[in-house]
């Protein structure tokens, strides 16, 4: 409770006191008198104190050390503390001795337990060192003579508080629990669903949205190579035939360039040489193929054009064919060897994207795997690169696929839906008890997105809580049982938990018993 503190000065009296007092608003006013000067040490000033207290409706307490002060305080009955702290935290009581003292005076009717001496102060001589001290008289106020009541009188008042007291008990301290096994049994239903990403929401037909979800696999395969190819592995060689046409000397470098004109095959020469003047002039020199290979075997007359400058000036042509071009044969893969490797590394990365997915959804949801399909090809490298020779053709994938996927959430909203349809008006469900069971799902299937999905749940008859607890009231536990399993459709005898479990019948107040509805397993 709030505390009012009025510190008290030397030259204070009970009418600046009293002044102090009716400042606040406060259920207790603690009065704290100075350390040093006598202030307010008659008894008469405690009492007046005491009373305008009283008046403002709070509860007095003082803290002091004058003696005189503190002897005036106890006889007064007004609490007294050595500290601020100990009159904030402590409960403001009269002492016992005093609590007694006016319940006696009340009982025997001598006075209010208000009422105080006031004192009287008589006339000393100024000269003496000592103040005087206070004679006290007594105000006289009417009396209220009470009579004890007789022994047996009170005894009888004493055995009807008793009987009221346990009348009381007996209706508010019993208390009951009801626990009720209502009857129960398994609904189960088969439903054709059917999922649709163009919907937004469950009908009870059996529609229910599919969200698309995408994942990128990558993977690495290998395949021994089936074919062969030709390897070019020696130039062929042979000699041409230079003609001059003009009549001044031609010189031919090595390495002049001459080639075919239907084929795009070349040679060099493997000498240098000089054509003489005149026209008509011949002159022959060795040649070797730029590029190993029987392509470089050519029958006569084949090596007809010059490259460069000297095409103006000397004509050319091999009298006889080259010859000396080798090919060997080398493992190489081939096209079907590239086809069987991406179909089978494709269908590898399928089955990974599949689990991926899977393994990602929430508990519940439902994959169809009969939707994934091949979104974009990220990166296909063949090695070797075709035609090139190779005893091993090696082939890395990155692939991004979709798939269609249908929430659990989704499903249990139409098992719902379809089991309450089916429920009569009698029954309830048990909460948390519905299963739900899809039948497996082809991949090859031709409806992909179509399956058979059965639910259940347990239920449970409606069991009216105010009708059970009325039909207990005030009756004895067995009573109470023959009852309730007579008038209710229970799956299994009820059992009743009294309190305590000594008392001999069901409580009389209806919020007294309370009913537990128990599964029956």
């Amino acid at each position: 409770m709030k505390t009012q503190i009025i510190h008290l000065e030397p030259h204070d009296d009970v009418i600046s006191a009293r002044d102090k007092m009716d400042w606040g608003q406060t259920g207790r006013i603690l009065l704290v008198w100075p350390e040093r000067g006598s202030v307010l040490t008659r008894r008469l000033d405690l009492v007046l104190l005491k009373r305008h207290s009283a008046f403002l409706g709070a509860q007095l307490a003082i803290m002091t050390s004058d003696p005189d002060v503190l002897f005036h305080a106890r006889r007064l009955a007004i609490p007294v503390f050595k500290n601020l702290r100990q009159a904030q935290r402590s409960h403001w009581r009269v002492e016992r001795r005093f609590r007694r003292r006016t319940y006696r005076r009340k009982m025997e009717g001598l006075k209010e337990p208000y009422e105080e001496e006031i004192p009287e102060i008589e006339e000393q001589d100024s000269s003496e060192d000592e103040p005087p001290r206070p004679r006290h008289e007594k105000i006289s106020r009417p009396e209220t003579i009470m009579r004890p009541l007789p022994p047996v009188t009170r005894l009888a008042f004493f055995a009807l508080g008793v009987l009221a007291l346990l009348s009381i008990a007996a209706v508010l301290l019993p208390g009951a629990n009801l626990a009720l096994t209502p009857q129960s049994r398994t609904q189960e239903i088969s439903i054709d669903v059917k999922a649709d990403p163009d919907i937004q929401s469950v009908y009870i037909s059996g529609l229910v949205p599919s969200r698309t979800t995408s994942v990128i696999v990558e993977g690495r395969d290998h395949l021994t190579a089936s074919g062969s190819t030709m390897i070019p592995v020696q130039p062929a060689q042979g000699n041409v035939l230079f003609t001059n046409l003009t009549d001044t000397d031609v010189r031919i470098p090595s390495g002049t360039i001459v080639r075919t004109l239907d084929r795009d095959i070349r040679f060099e020469t493997l000498k240098t040489g000089t054509v003489t003047a005149g026209s008509g002039v011949t002159l022959t020199l060795p040649i070797r193929a730029l590029e190993p290979g029987v392509s470089g075997n050519l029958p006569k007359d084949s090596l007809v054009a010059l490259e460069g400058t000297l095409g103006t000036q000397l004509t050319v042509t091999n009298p006889r064919s080259t010859s000396g071009g080798k090919d060997l044969r080398s493992p190489a893969p081939s096209q079907s060897d590239r086809n069987q490797l991406k179909a089978r590394l494709l269908e590898t990365l399928r089955k990974e994207a599949l689990d991926e997915v899977e393994n990602s959804l929430p508990a519940g949801d439902v994959l169809l795997p009969g939707t994934l399909t091949l979104g974009q090809t990220l990166e296909e490298t063949f090695e070797p690169a075709e035609t090139q020779p190779a005893d091993q053709l090696d082939l890395s994938m990155r692939l991004e696929f979709t798939v269609q996927v249908v929430s659990n959430k989704d499903l249990l909203e139409l098992a719902e839906s379809a089991l309450n349809a089916n429920l009569s008006n009698d029954f309830s469900p048990w909460p948390d008890t519905l299963q739900i069971k899809n039948t497996a799902i082809s991949e090859n299937s031709a409806t992909p997105t179509e399956w058979k999905m059965i639910a259940s749940r347990r239920i449970m008859a409606e069991l009216p809580e105010t009708e059970a607890v009325k039909l207990a009231l005030g009756l004895s536990p067995v009573q109470a049982k023959n009852r309730l399993a007579s008038a209710l459709p229970l799956g299994a005898p009820p059992k009743i938990l009294l309190t305590p479990a000594w008392w001999p019948r069901m409580p009389i107040l209806p919020f007294r018993i309370g009913v537990e509805l128990v599964q029956n397993p």
